[in-house]
């Protein structure tokens, strides 16, 4: 009687489109049920309505009102939160299953292999694996397809494959060619009398810079240096049309992970032809510097094309052990390399003031390495300081890449440029408002108010002297507070400012072996030396850089995240007790960071305070209050005890030491 009914379906109709409808977020919990995330309200998922959807979806909904309580009844999907994916193999009946790699997402999905896949796949094998069906797309159970094999369950190198396949890198070094000759045809400077060197860890193998330095003098007296940068040209031997180059395009930077290196170029050229290697003579593109005694640069800087040989192959430690004068230092091998290390130390002496004083330096932070054994197994943390070699090759690499940028911007009229514009303008007001309420007193409120008004803050020198104002305040509440308000570092093929580094333009072209934007700088610079046609670069380009490095930032993190979590696995038993610095405070804990070793860990709430209805979070302050009392904040550093290790999740978990 009411089967086919119109009138019937057109009041169901009715009823349907009479009901309040929403777009949202999924969220998953660890039970059958969900929620409808929203931008002002959240609203439940019945375990039947979470069938058709799942964690991380971005679904349209009606509501359903039952009394007083209201549930999301999954109508329409938006975007699904998994397309390409990570997943681990899983047979159940001798069904091909697959278990997604997201802390939220339970379910396993029933999957087939695709015909490219020949590996024999079986339980707990890494996967990549693309969506196929959707309940809400398809009026299909989920589905999905494994498109790539990664390694075993019981890999060593799991962490490092697994991450690389998630971010869609190769962990294969660029494919390279059976001979190189040399392409370029413009003539070479024969610089290979210059007593250069290169100070490398000991263990480098792809050394794209070297160094000499001389001293300037008048009438007999010092007036200044004359610095020499010789840097590898890997140009000269790859045609801008072949599949080297295309490579490299497409992976932009030498991808340096724990314990092993995957390289921008092919290694005959990274590691050896190119390589600055000592005793070897090799083509390079070549800076000419001056500087007066206090470090500042005092005529336009000069390119040339050269050969250049490296005479001596120094290692960070030990030039630094011997600057140091540390006892049974080791000592340079003859009096001209011994020259070398000590006006280079002088230079880079004044270099460090000069910088301090006229651009930004930042508070030094220790770097945090994994010692890696052959079969993976993360050996030691090492957190060391740069030492004074390090800086000497850093600030020579900083003072070249300045000239870089003035020579491109000058000469070439483009090129690609490192910028960094500071405060975002919409939280510029936000930055003016904290400087006044954390830096100014009474007696100079009126003062500051100027000096870190939104237009001053929005310039180069207003951005600089605001640093310098808040360089001598002990802790890092400021900086990590001041952090949240700026921008993302850009690449541009205009010039553009580098707030961060407190410098009008900078140009990067020391590391071509190992960046592709520098590469692209060199043949411009290259172009610029002789009747060469030279292009600006594209947009593309600048976004694929962009992209990259993104990504490498990931893969570095995540790779970072297991790999601490493997080396605490053995050790929670002990509850080692470590200093941690707070990063982020939120309602359900603080995020923070063990400062022996650089791992990220979380303190739950539960573990700070008994009663969750006595502690109030204020966003502003990235503050913890307690009973209206202020308690923690952004940068305190806590003693906390490692009490839990979560390998599925990456995760750290501590408590709070009283």
């Amino acid at each position: 009687m009411f089967q086919n009914n119109p009138l019937l379906s057109q009041l169901k109709k009715q009823i349907h489109d009479s009901k309040p409808k929403v777009e949202g977020i999924v969220k998953g919990t660890d039970k059958s049920y969900g929620f409808l995330e929203c931008d002002k309200k959240s609203y439940f998922l019945p375990p039947q309505a979470m069938k058709k959807v799942m964690h991380g979806d971005k679904i349209k909904a009606t509501i359903e009102t039952n009394g007083d309580k209201e549930q999301a009844e999954p109508t329409e999907l938006i975007e699904p939160m998994l397309s390409r994916f990570i997943a681990r193999v899983h047979f159940y009946n001798n069904k091909l299953q697959l278990l997604v790699e997201h802390p939220q997402i339970n379910q396993p999905i029933n999957a087939n292999k695709a015909k490219n896949v020949e590996k024999e796949l079986k339980s707990g094998d890494w996967v990549v694996a693309q969506l196929k069906t959707h309940p809400l797309r398809d009026d299909r159970l989920l589905f999905a397809q494994v498109t790539e094999y990664i390694c075993e369950a019981e890999d060593e190198f799991a962490p490092w494959w697994v991450t690389l396949a998630k971010h869609q890198q190769s962990r294969y070094p660029v494919q390279g060619a059976e001979s190189y000759e040399m392409l370029d045809t413009q003539p070479r400077e024969d610089l290979t009398a210059l007593n250069f060197v290169t100070i490398d860890s000991e263990t480098t193998k792809d050394m794209d810079d070297a160094l000499y330095i001389e001293q300037v003098e008048e009438n007999g007296q010092q007036i200044g240096w004359k610095l020499v940068v010789a840097i590898a040209d890997p140009t000269a031997y790859i045609d801008e049309n072949s599949q080297i180059e295309r490579d490299a395009k497409q992976r932009c930077f030498t991808n340096y992970l724990p314990g092993f290196n995957i390289p921008m170029l092919p290694r005959e050229l990274s590691d050896d032809l190119c390589s600055l290697t000592e005793n070897d003579q090799r083509a390079a593109l070549v800076c000419y510097i001056e500087t007066d005694l206090q470090g500042k640069i005092t005529k336009d800087p000069q390119f040339v094309s050269a050969y250049v040989i490296s005479k001596a192959k120094l290692a960070y430690n030990k030039v630094s052990d011997y600057l140091e004068q540390k006892d049974n230092a080791w000592q340079p091998e003859n009096p001209v390399i011994k020259q070398q290390i000590d006006w280079l130390h002088q230079f880079t002496l004044a270099r460090i003031t000069w910088r301090q004083t006229h651009h930004l330096s930042f508070k030094e932070k220790p770097d945090c390495s994994f010692i890696v054994s052959e079969n993976g197994h993360v050996q030691e943390i090492k957190a060391e300081y740069r030492r004074i070699a390090n800086q000497i090759v850093e600030e020579s690499m900083i003072i070249a890449n300045i000239c870089a940028a003035q020579y491109l911007d000058r000469v070439a009229k483009c090129g690609i440029f490192n910028t960094h514009l500071g405060f975002d303008p919409k939280f510029l007001e936000n930055a003016h408002k904290f400087l006044l309420d954390k830096v100014a007193t009474e007696a100079n409120q009126a003062e500051l108010s100027e000096r870190y008004s939104t237009n001053n803050l929005a310039t180069l020198a207003g951005y600089c002297q605001m640093r310098h104002d808040i360089e001598p305040i002990e802790g890092d509440y400021l900086e990590l507070r001041l952090r949240r308000f700026l921008t993302f570092a850009e690449f541009k093929s205009d010039l553009a400012p580098h707030f961060g580094l407190g410098l009008d333009g900078y140009a990067t072209w020391t590391s071509p072996i190992r960046k592709y934007s520098d590469m692209v700088n060199h043949r411009l610079i290259k172009a610029s030396l002789t009747t060469q046609s030279y292009k600006k670069p594209e947009d593309e380009i600048l976004q694929r850089l962009q992209e990259a490095r993104r990504q490498n930032r990931l893969v570095e993190r995540d790779i970072a995240d297991w790999l601490y979590c493997r080396y605490f696995a053995d050790k929670v038993a002990e509850k080692p007790v470590f200093d941690a610095e707070i990063q982020d405070i939120m309602r359900g804990g603080f995020r923070v960071q063990l400062l022996e070793n650089g791992a990220q860990a979380f303190l739950p709430s539960s573990m700070v305070h008994p009663n969750k209805e006595e502690m109030q979070v204020n966003s502003d302050e990235i503050a913890l209050y307690i009973n209206g009392e202020k308690q923690y904040q952004l940068a305190d550093v806590i003693k906390v005890r490692l009490i839990e290790v979560k390998e599925s999740t990456r995760s750290l978990i501590v408590e709070l030491v009283a």
